[in-house]
């Protein structure tokens, strides 16, 4: 007896939290029309961060954590580099939040829900030298790693951007108190020139 398996993805939509943020660009920065992306322009690079930009698996990632896009353009002629571990977010009571490494992150997530992601299957039978189906059967298996992979595979690389080069990718936060009304991203970005500390700053709408 053939078996024969068509996998059938399964998909989840997610409800979306109330909460919105907001960018506040400063003077030397300016933000895109729907206000999401903050781009600061410097003599060596171009930074942009971006909320609400999270569509990869797992889709319901934002539902639990902060994640800020990051995007770099090198425009000197020797390395810049941003470290994610030094990224820092404050709010407005002062407190102080550190980034969470992507397999920290995975970790937290498998923690939280307990048990693995689930994928239907949906089986075919068959026999005969002209096979026909008449069976059909619905079942479930596990596939942790499609479901989580997009963390480490879009986390924000931590190595050198070259001359002319540029990098991007995701630095993962926990999300913010909820008694949190405004957030301020801090990124130490080492250039030719000098270090800067950027600030990306973001209200929180209720």
């Amino acid at each position: 007896m053939a078996r024969r398996s068509l996998l059938v993805p399964l998909l989840l939509v997610q409800a979306c939290g109330a909460a919105r943020l907001r960018a506040l660009p400063h003077q030397a920065a300016q933000s895109d029309q729907g206000q999401h992306a903050i781009t600061t322009r410097l003599d060596d690079a171009t930074v942009t961060v971006e909320v609400e930009a999270w569509r990869h698996r797992p889709r319901r990632l934002a539902d639990d954590y902060l994640p800020f896009r990051v995007e770099i353009v090198n425009l000197s002629r020797a390395p810049v580099m941003l470290q994610p571990a030094e990224a820092r977010l404050l709010d407005d009571h002062t407190r102080v939040h550190r980034p969470l490494h992507p397999g920290e992150v995975v970790s937290l997530l498998l923690e939280g829900w307990g048990l693995p992601a689930l994928v239907p299957s949906i089986g075919f039978e068959a026999t005969g030298p002209e096979p026909t189906i008449f069976g059909l059967e619905l079942g479930f298996h596990f596939n942790r790693d499609r479901d989580l992979r997009d963390i480490r595979r879009l986390a924000f690389p931590p190595e050198a951007i070259p001359p002319g080069g540029h990098a991007e990718g995701f630095i993962y936060f926990p999300k913010p108190p909820r008694d949190a009304r405004r957030l301020t991203l801090l990124l130490p970005l080492d250039t030719p020139s000098r270090q800067h500390e950027l600030f990306f700053s973001y209200a929180i709408d209720h």
